[in-house]
Parts: structure tokens; sequence; C-alpha cells
């Protein structure tokens, strides 16, 4: 199999914050196999490779990334049913319109979350309303050590808040299968508006990879928090810390992202210094966050 792979290919445009630095290695795949080669270019290279689908969950530093990035285009689906399954390179939202059009709901939540469905799997998205693994039925995956894909339980995934253990295993989501109710479609569609009239009225738009910290359990939110510690509005660079939802880290138009990374540092101690608390970030920062242990 013939691989394209590209040299010091800017990452910008595929992340959602529209900051960072290039792959040294870059290619696109449209299936597992493509998927499992250019895994072994990596392995024959020495080295780190990463998925990469809608961007809206990553920070990628400065530098870039010091290894092979895998854009993933794979992006088919197939309905049987109550059952939806996507290939992990579909759009979130792309999915659940298709799937209404079939007269198919119970995710429109899931509708306003940005991403594609295998990251969505990866940090098992989701609103208080409903998370990824709510509805998810199995998934087909390619383990790191391994040849071919597997088909796997929601079981398998152990997950929790913004968490699955593909986080740590390095495995990869090829395409995951949902089960959804059946509905009219008119109702769905409504369902849809209203969480997306509702997520613009209180979230900012923009160059934001949305919520950046995760939820400590015993206070409302993390958004509250850095509210409550007086960071709204704060800048470092061309970053900001949203004066709409405190919980949201701006790209005001110029940023980087160490302008970015050196904003949300300071949140943390701000926050951290008054509550005690240490702000988790759910945005994946490459390839090294300052808040690693």
């Amino acid at each position: 199999m013939e691989l394209q792979v590209k040299k010091n290919v800017s990452l910008k445009e595929f992340c959602t914050y529209k900051t960072g630095g290039p792959a040294k290695f870059f290619a696109e795949a449209r299936t597992w196999q493509e998927i499992y080669h250019l895994r072994e270019f990596a392995k024959k290279h020495d080295v780190p490779y990463m998925i990469l689908a809608g961007g809206s969950n990553i920070l990628i530093a400065d530098e870039g990334f010091p290894g092979l990035v895998i854009h993933n285009k794979m992006s088919k689906m197939h309905i049987q049913g109550e059952l939806v399954t996507a290939e992990s390179g579909v759009n979130l939202t792309k999915m659940a319109l298709i799937a209404a059009q079939h007269n198919l709901g119970g995710i429109s939540g899931l509708a306003t979350v940005p991403g594609s469905v295998g990251g969505a799997v990866y940090g098992n998205a989701g609103i208080p309303d409903i998370y990824i693994s709510d509805v998810l039925t199995h998934a087909v995956v390619l383990p790191e050590n391994e040849n071919k894909p597997m088909i796997v339980g929601p079981d398998y995934f152990q997950f929790g808040y913004r968490y699955s253990k593909v986080k740590r295993t390095r495995d990869i989501i090829l395409s995951a299968t949902f089960k959804l109710r059946i509905m009219p479609a008119l109702k769905i569609r409504a369902e849809i508006n209203q969480y997306i009239k509702e997520r613009a009225a209180k979230q900012p738009m923009g160059n934001t990879c949305g919520s950046f910290f995760k939820n400590p359990g015993q206070f409302p939110s993390a958004g509250w928090l850095i509210e409550q510690a007086g960071c709204k509005g704060m800048k470092v660079g061309g970053a900001m810390v949203s004066p709409k939802h405190a919980n949201f880290i701006m790209n005001t138009g110029n940023a980087k992202s160490s302008d970015i990374i050196n904003l949300t540092v300071r949140v943390h101690q701000v926050v951290k210094k008054k509550f005690n608390v240490n702000l988790e970030p759910e945005v994946q920062i490459v390839p090294k966050s300052p808040f690693s242990n």
C-alpha cells in the first residue's frame, strides 16, 4: 500500500483553536487498513503518532508534533432499525442530523457537541442530559499491538466522566454503533434546535475548544469556580477567558498556543489559591501538558 505521507504540515487549520505548529509527518486515512499501515510507518521511523479528526478538544503546542499525525477521514455510516453505525471520523452533529432524517432520536443533546464520533467515544463526550456511553452498544477498535480490528462492548471502555480507558491503552477507535429511539423527525429536529439555541445563549462562539477544564464534583462547575475567582476576561497575549462563560478559553484572533497554555496555568493557580481545587483540563494538550503529574 502506497502511503501519502507529507512532511512539516501546519496543524492550525485542523484544530478549532487555530493555533499550533507543524506535524513532522502528516497523512490522511480513509480506511482502517490505511490507519494500520500509517501506524506501522510511525513505528518504523521510531516516532510517536496521533489520531486527529475534528480537532475540537485538542491544543497543539507552538513547536508542533514531533511525529506522525494521522488525519482520520473515515466517514461511512450505516443505519439498520434502531442501530446507527458510524466510522470514527464522522462528525457527531452530522450523525445526529442524519439519524433524525431516519426518525431516530434520543441523542439531540449530542448534536451540540463538536468533534468526531471517535473523539466522542475516546473522551465519553456529552452534556448533563446524555453521554455517548449511554447509547453505545459496541465499537470496533484496532488494539495497539494487533494487526486486525476487534469488536468490543461498552464495558471494554471503562467509561467515566470525560474518560475511557482508550486514553491510556492507545487503541484506535474505528467505528461505533449506537442504539437510538424511533421518534418523529420533526420532534427530533425541534429538540436539536432547542439545544442549539440554549447553547448559543450560554456559550461563546469562535476559536475555542469548548469547556477547557473538567467540572470538579464538590462545586457547581469549573466555570463557576473560575468566575468566582475573578478570572473572567483575563488575558495573556491573544488568549482570553470568555466574559460569557468562564470555562471557555478563547483565541481572540492572534493567540499562540503558548498564550492559551499560560493563561490556563494562571487560571489554575488562581482557583487553586482561592478554593484549594486543582482543576484538571479536559482538552488534550500535546505533545506535553503542563498539568501532567
